[in-house]
């Protein structure tokens, strides 16, 4: 058997791994972002809503919700605030200051004891945004239909 007659490599070898390094590189991964993270202009609209906790008006904060969500095709992050979209009406004391406040007692328990959703409320509140009337009402909506 002669040289000629054995297969002859076509390129030159490669790497371990350098294949699959390879195949890797073509699937590359796509950030989703969503699309205006801030609006001034919504927040300002949602600090004049009645706080979603004790009712007072108007609520004078508007609260991120940092919850994620797959069914409202909510995302999260670690210290990354959540965008403008996915807030709700406060007052200082219910969202800060009191003891049973929503940063005391965290995200999850704060809205357990008062039992509204509030991906929910905050979907409808972005919804009906830019009319006052619409969204007073969905925030009226949500404190007569929370559970006791």
């Amino acid at each position: 058997m002669s040289v000629r007659e054995r297969p002859q490599r076509l390129s030159r070898t490669a790497a371990p791994g350098a294949l699959l390094k390879r195949m890797l590189a073509l699937h590359t991964r796509v950030k989703l972002k969503e699309a205006s993270t801030h609006d001034p202009v919504y927040l300002a609209q949602v600090r004049q809503l009645p706080c979603l906790k004790c009712g007072m008006e108007p609520a004078g904060e508007a609260a991120h919700v940092r919850l994620t969500s797959a069914a409202f095709n909510k995302r999260g992050g670690m210290a990354k605030k959540p965008a403008d979209r996915w807030t709700v009406p406060l007052c200082g004391g219910c969202h800060r200051e009191d003891r049973d406040a929503l940063h005391r007692l965290g995200e999850y328990l704060f809205w357990a004891q008062l039992g509204i959703n509030p991906l929910y409320v905050a979907d409808r509140l972005y919804r009906a945004r830019g009319d006052g009337v619409a969204m007073r009402a969905v925030i009226l909506t949500a404190i007569a239909e929370r559970k006791a």
